[in-house]
């Protein structure tokens, strides 16, 4: 697995696929991050209730906010 700036953290629900998707037609690098434990355990540390969400260079960024980041 590559590390890339951007974990992306994904339980591949319907926005999941759909932010990935988009994400790898526009070239963006990151570190895909499925383990069901592994998401509720940062999830609630960073006080996040939905999927999918990402972590770049530290910040947390929840689905609106990686949307914002995509479309930029």
């Amino acid at each position: 697995m590559e590390d890339y700036r951007m974990k992306f953290y994904s339980n591949n629900c319907p926005r999941c696929k759909v932010l990935k998707k988009i994400m790898d037609e526009r070239g963006m690098k990151y570190t895909l991050i499925s383990d069901v434990d592994i998401i509720y355990d940062v999830a609630e540390k960073a006080n996040i209730n939905s999927m999918p969400f990402a972590e770049i260079d530290g910040e947390m960024l929840s689905t609106t906010e990686l949307q914002e980041y995509i479309n930029k």
